[in-house]
């Protein structure tokens, strides 16, 4: 499906995003599954063999959800990053839609393989800007503001309120700076995967043409992951009242319990396949909307298709004709 290429509000991505999405459901399924399946493989992995989450035994409660945060955290950086690794695919599908081409899910796939290494080196650039970056600065700030309640002697012995306070700086620096820069970063793999160019080009291209547009892209992407995790959870929690229920009826109680975590797996695999592609779609088009506003390039491609694209210049030191820049009308223009 193609439309004309043009501006878009807010309302009119979102609507173009679903009816990319619809035309070729199947194929960014597909595509957005193969992410999810080696994501879910490795929490697979932890859950039955690992156990990451009780490696250490902290003496105190505070300690416990310390720990299991920072391995969850951890775990969101693997997921990213191996998300980010294979989201060109996903925008090089939704491109193709954008403008009319052909593009199956196997040329998608070898667009990766063939460039993974570099795919891999903007996915890192991208984690380290948007998501370490943030959270180095903001546990700086936390860890700042615990000295100075100590060496000012607000740091007693319950120090539970201090210590929500810098949770509560941590929280605030952290996520407020995670949705900028990420809005500022938002077009770096599309830059990468369309224009062919490395990590940090790609951060300072997606800077550049994100600019009018931040709130727009992050409203976006709060949206569909709030949206998502909301389903996810709501589903699992669906899910395993159901089973309970199916256990204590048919008096198959351990049977339900052994199920539940393999179901839980199928069930998070399904809703993230599914709804998995519609952030890239909606930053593909976010990046053509971007292009489009701030460089022309509609009327770039109408020129293009029409065959109007001027002559390029030559390459420094190349020696120019009378043609090239005779003006026009003249009969060494027309030669």
């Amino acid at each position: 499906m193609t439309h004309p290429l043009r501006p878009m509000n807010l309302g009119e991505i979102l609507d173009r995003t679903f009816k990319i999405y619809r035309s070729r459901f199947l194929v960014f399924a597909v595509v957005a599954a193969i992410h999810v399946v080696a994501i879910e493989l490795i929490h697979a992995g932890d859950f039955y063999w690992l156990h990451l989450s009780s490696l250490v035994h902290p003496p105190r409660q505070p300690g416990i959800f310390l720990w299991r945060f920072i391995v969850g955290l951890a775990f969101y950086h693997l997921s990213s990053l191996v998300g980010l690794t294979l989201e060109p695919a996903l925008i090089k599908l939704a491109s193709a839609s954008i403008l009319g081409d052909r593009c199956s899910i196997t040329d998608s796939l070898r667009l990766v393989a063939n460039r993974w290494r570099g795919y891999l080196g903007v996915a890192s650039a991208k984690l380290l800007v948007q998501l370490v970056a943030p959270e180095v600065l903001a546990t700086s700030l936390a860890i700042v503001e615990l000295l100075i309640a100590d060496f000012t002697g607000h740091w007693g012995g319950d120090a539970r309120w201090e210590g929500y306070v810098a949770v509560a700086t941590w929280l605030a620096v952290g996520i407020g700076l995670f949705l900028w820069v990420g809005a500022c970063t938002s077009l770096t793999v599309p830059a990468s995967a369309l224009e062919t160019l490395r990590a940090f080009p790609s951060l300072r291209r997606s800077w550049t043409l994100t600019k009018g547009t931040r709130a727009r892209i992050c409203l976006t992407w709060l949206a569909v992951y709030v949206s998502l995790w909301i389903l996810t959870y709501g589903l699992e929690f669906l899910l395993g009242q159901t089973m309970y229920f199916a256990g204590q009826t048919l008096h198959i109680a351990a049977t339900m319990r052994s199920l539940y975590n393999p179901a839980v797996f199928l069930l998070s695999t399904a809703i993230y396949a599914i709804l998995g592609p519609i952030y890239p779609i909606a930053v593909t088009l976010f990046y053509y909307d971007q292009r489009i506003r701030l460089e022309g390039y509609d009327i770039e491609r109408m020129m293009a298709a029409a065959g109007l694209n001027p002559t390029a210049p030559p390459a420094p030191g190349a020696p120019v004709s009378d043609a090239q820049i005779a003006p026009p009308g003249t009969p060494e223009a027309q030669a």
